[in-house]
């Protein structure tokens, strides 16, 4: 139950194309002055040691996000730019700091960047440690990099709930919140073929009693799962368009591997990753589409 430890791929392929989604996201709720409130699902970390032998054991920090940011160095592609994708603009501007500092921030980090007097930030996490871990890094001052270029530690101006028990059972007490505007990131580990079953009746639920929240669900592509995922897909899709009101809904994919060249050894292995979003903020989905290509490129 507690065997996946998310230090081992912080930082690859599918966490950048998660965090850009995520950072277009909070974008969007930030545009307007009222308040939001953010329910990241499996929280984890929050805030991962590149030097961590975990992640250098793995390599996938080095061959996704290190990677990425040295790209964009090399090119002289300035990160603060108008010549990157926006969204991933913005979110290599998030992750630089960091970065420079020998850390690499999740998605609690990257959503605590974004919150503001009166939003509301909730945290999931039940893994033992990583909860513990998430408790002492969600104390940490804020990194942002300053016109100069230096670093500059900012308070968060909210403070995180942290909750430490099974996501889906939390979900359930937390919608709908108070703030009856935001997001629910949900992206487990599916280790299991039954956490594709219980990532469809949550977020079925949650919609039910939160229909407005922009709710956004990663999910690995692997051919060993091919079929729970076009399943969980399929199952969404159809239920949130049950309702009376429309309700648009978005998939994302990005593979950095051709699926039909892998070999039958490789067929546990990830060969890319998707969002899938209901109530998607405006434009995300091109928004998405010139990033995926960029990063494709890179990355592949």
């Amino acid at each position: 139950m507690f065997s996946y430890q998310h230090e081992y791929h912080a930082g690859n392929h599918a966490d950048i194309f998660k965090h850009v989604c995520l950072t277009l996201i909070l974008e969007s709720l930030c545009k307007k002055d009222k308040p939001f409130t953010v329910i990241d699902m499996h929280a984890g970390s929050a805030l991962y040691a590149l030097n961590d032998e975990r992640l250098l054991k793995t390599g996938e920090a080095e061959s996704g996000i290190k990677k990425l940011f040295e790209f964009c160095l090399k090119q002289r592609m300035d990160i603060h730019s108008i010549t990157l994708p926006e969204g991933m603009k913005e979110y290599l501007k998030a992750e630089e700091p960091y970065l420079k500092n020998g850390l690499y921030a999740g998605s609690p980090e990257i959503a605590r960047l974004y919150m503001r007097n009166g939003d509301a930030l909730f945290l999931t996490e039940m893994h033992p440690q990583a909860a513990k871990n998430l408790e002492e890094n969600m104390k940490m001052t804020l990194l942002r990099t300053r016109e100069d270029g230096s670093c500059a530690e900012e308070k968060c101006p909210v403070k995180a709930v942290i909750k430490i028990e099974d996501s889906y059972t939390a979900l359930n007490a937390l919608t709908p919140p108070k703030i009856k505007r935001g997001l629910i990131l949900c992206d487990p580990s599916y280790e299991d073929a039954s956490d594709y079953k219980k990532v469809t009746e949550a977020i079925k639920n949650a919609h039910k009693k939160w229909n407005t929240a922009v709710i956004a669900v990663w999910y690995p592509l692997l051919l060993r799962r091919k079929n729970e995922t076009a399943q969980m897909l399929s199952s969404l899709e159809d239920y949130v368009k049950l309702g009376l009101n429309q309700v648009q809904t978005v998939r994302l994919e990005m593979a950095v591997k051709n699926p039909d060249e892998l070999d039958q050894d490789s067929n546990a292995h990830l060969y890319g990753s998707g969002m899938f979003l209901i109530n998607p903020p405006w434009q995300v989905k091109e928004k998405m589409e010139k990033v995926t290509s960029v990063l494709k490129k890179i990355l592949a």
